[in-house]
C-alpha cells in the first residue's frame, strides 16, 4: 500500500524530471555524503532581447526537420512586436510577445493560402507557433534557441541568420590573399533588398544575393558589369570570377569580414565603410 510518505516523494520525483524552458529554476539543497563528487551542469547563456530582432532560420518544427520549397525563416521585428516570414510555402504574418520568466507567445497569426507540396512542412511551422509559450538558448555556441509549448516540450528551433553583419558599403582590400591596388573595388550589400551594387576597379557591378538554410550562407548571383575597358583590367576580373566562387562568410573582427568558397578557402577581405 503507498503511504503519504512514498506518494510525496514520487510526485517530487515527476516534478523533477520535467524539462523546461524558463531558465529562472527554483533548486532545494539536498545533504550529500562528503565522498560524493559534486557535477557542476552548465547551462547556455540566455538570450537578450535585443537578440531576438531579425532573421531566425526555422530548422525543425513538431519534431520534424522543415522542408520547404523556400528558406524557412522567421523575422521578429523587436520595435513593433511584429512577426513575418515564410513557412516553406505561405507567407506569415503576425505579433510576438516577450514576457518575463523567457515567455513567449505568437497572436493574430495569419498566412496566405497557396497550396504547397506535401512533402512541406508549413503547417507545422504554424501548429508550433501556435503552441509557443516559452523559449530558451539551444546551446553555447550557435545564437539558436527551442520554442516550447506550456508543458515546457520543444515545438521548433530556431538558428539566427548572421547575414545582417554583411549589409552596407565595404572596401575590397584583398583577393585570394592577394592585397589589392590603391583603387580599391567597393562592394555593397543590400541585404534587406537582396541586391548587390559596387566597383569592381573599372566598370560598375550589380547583381543579386541568395541566401541558404544556413547562418552565414551567401551566394552573388546574376552579376554583370558595365563595359568599359581600362589600361589594367586584371583585379577587376579576379574581383568578379572570385564573387562567383563564394558561399559564404565570416567575420574577422566588427570591420573585418572574409567571403570564402569554403572556410578553409578564403576568396576575398572586406574592410567596412568607404
Amino acid at each position: 500500500m503507498m503511504t503519504k510518505y512514498s506518494f510525496l516523494l514520487l510526485s517530487t520525483l515527476l516534478l523533477a524530471s520535467m524539462t523546461s524552458c524558463k531558465t529562472t529554476q527554483k533548486s532545494v539543497d539536498t545533504p550529500k555524503p562528503e565522498a560524493e563528487a559534486t557535477t557542476t551542469v552548465r547551462q547556455a547563456p540566455a538570450i537578450s532581447r535585443e537578440e531576438f530582432d531579425g532573421t531566425w532560420i526555422v530548422k525543425s518544427a513538431e519534431h520534424h526537420e522543415v522542408v520547404g520549397d523556400e528558406p524557412v525563416e522567421l523575422t521578429f521585428d523587436l520595435t513593433n512586436g511584429r512577426l513575418y516570414g515564410s513557412d516553406g510555402c505561405n507567407v506569415i504574418n503576425g505579433t510576438f510577445t516577450l514576457g518575463d520568466e523567457n515567455e513567449l507567445q505568437f497572436g493574430s497569426l495569419i498566412s496566405t493560402s497557396k497550396v504547397c507540396r506535401p512533402e512541406v512542412t508549413d503547417r507545422a511551422v504554424l501548429n508550433a507557433l501556435n503552441h509557443t509559450r516559452s523559449y530558451k538558448r539551444a546551446d553555447n555556441h550557435d545564437l539558436s534557441i527551442k520554442l516550447c509549448n506550456r508543458r515546457g516540450r520543444t515545438v521548433m528551433t530556431l538558428v539566427k541568420r548572421m547575414t545582417y553583419l554583411l549589409n552596407g558599403p565595404w572596401k575590397v582590400t584583398a583577393i585570394n590573399g592577394t592585397p589589392v591596388p590603391d583603387e580599391q573595388p567597393v562592394l555593397v550589400i543590400d541585404i534587406p533588398e537582396a541586391k548587390l551594387s559596387g566597383f569592381a576597379g573599372c566598370n560598375r557591378l550589380f547583381g543579386h544575393i541568395a541566401l541558404d538554410d544556413t547562418p552565414y550562407g551567401i551566394t552573388f548571383t546574376q552579376v554583370a558589369a558595365t563595359r568599359k575597358m581600362c589600361p589594367e583590367m586584371d583585379t577587376e576580373q579576379n574581383f568578379l570570377s572570385a564573387l562567383d566562387q563564394v558561399t559564404g562568410f565570416y567575420p574577422v573582427d566588427d570591420t573585418h569580414i572574409i567571403l570564402y568558397q569554403t572556410p578553409e578557402t578564403p576568396l576575398i577581405t572586406l574592410e567596412k565603410g568607404l
